[in-house]
């Protein structure tokens, strides 16, 4: 079977990394026919149309201009497709140092509203407002997809993260309606906690929690805390979710340094692939590689990034030897 999929390989390391992704995926007997797009900071009606009707995205970091007025490219993507939901499996990779592991767990991030709405306005020389905008509406739609995917994987318990001590009507009502919509998952367990413990009690204690239910602010940040107790880039993956399209982003990447020196490591872009092969229908050929990645890594795969010398090229080796 053939799968259409849009495709943004992104900058700097970005393009190579991502070959590396498509040779392993056509080793893995899966055909795909791979829309490629190269927005450089705006995005065009072509690679919105083709990532509409294919529903799948895979891409890396896209470069943008701070401008103001303007979202980068990788933001302005995700609004424009209507992705509300951002999901981030944090997993402890063989052979990849870090602070803690066994690691597993799932942050689950609202991203259409918060303070990221970017409503932001001058009221005095000197003086900035930024405005925090929390609905009811947003508030169950992600917490149901928290509980949902809970009950999927099998995991025992959904916490959710805020801070209503404070803000007691924005954080209350995302607190309020997410114990609301808990009582239809009798069999998933719920509690909640205040972010700024859970950071505490996350660097401490990161195998106490399961799924963590944030807003769009918290989330962003307790993601990228979560994945770097458990091995950094390599375990930072994320699933932007909406009601059509589902995005498999590697928001990380940059490394000007590595540009074109063969060592970049693609295995985050590799992880996304996996993940979206799972999404597609094809979870042999998504077992299949993950598994060789694994097994690689057991055998002493050392990317640069963590200290060793493999590049695309070791990678790329080494996961097709497996397959």
């Amino acid at each position: 079977m053939s799968h259409a999929v849009t495709l943004l390989p992104g900058d700097w390391i970005g393009p190579e990394c991502t070959e590396v992704a498509k040779v392993v995926v056509a080793a893995a007997g899966v055909d795909v026919s791979w829309e490629t797009f190269t927005p450089d900071g705006a995005l065009s009606p072509e690679l919105l149309e083709s990532a509409r009707r294919t529903r799948f995205v895979l891409m890396n970091r896209l470069a943008s201009k701070r401008v103001e007025g303007r979202l980068p490219a990788g933001v302005a993507l995700r609004k424009e497709l209507g992705l509300w939901g951002q999901l981030r499996h944090v997993r402890n990779l063989p052979g990849v140092s870090a602070r803690f592991q066994d690691v597993d767990l799932v942050v689950v991030r609202e991203t259409s509203e918060d303070i990221y709405t970017g409503f932001e306005h001058e009221t005095a020389p000197g003086v900035y407002e930024s405005v925090k905008v929390t609905t009811q509406a947003a508030c169950a739609r992600i917490a149901r997809r928290a509980f949902e995917l809970a009950r999927a994987e099998g995991r025992q318990r959904v916490t959710i993260v805020h801070k209503s001590n404070i803000m007691k009507k924005s954080d209350g009502l995302f607190l309020r309606t997410a114990q609301r919509v808990a009582q239809g998952f009798p069999d998933i367990a719920c509690d909640e906690v205040i972010v700024d413990a859970l950071c505490m009690k996350l660097v401490r204690w990161p195998h106490s929690f399961d799924v963590l239910l944030c807003g769009n602010l918290f989330g962003d940040i307790v993601s990228d805390l979560a994945a770097g107790l458990a091995g950094g880039i390599n375990v930072a993956g994320s699933i932007g979710v909406g009601d059509e399209v589902t995005l498999f982003e590697n928001p990380h990447g940059k490394c000007p340094e590595l540009v074109g020196t063969g060592l970049a490591n693609p295995l985050p872009t590799l992880l996304n692939a996996v993940e979206l092969l799972r999404a597609l229908g094809e979870p042999q050929a998504s077992d299949r590689i993950r598994a060789a990645i694994l097994g690689a890594l057991e055998a002493g795969l050392h990317t640069a990034d963590k200290g060793g010398t493999d590049g695309c090229a070791q990678v790329q080796a080494a996961v097709l030897s497996r397959l």
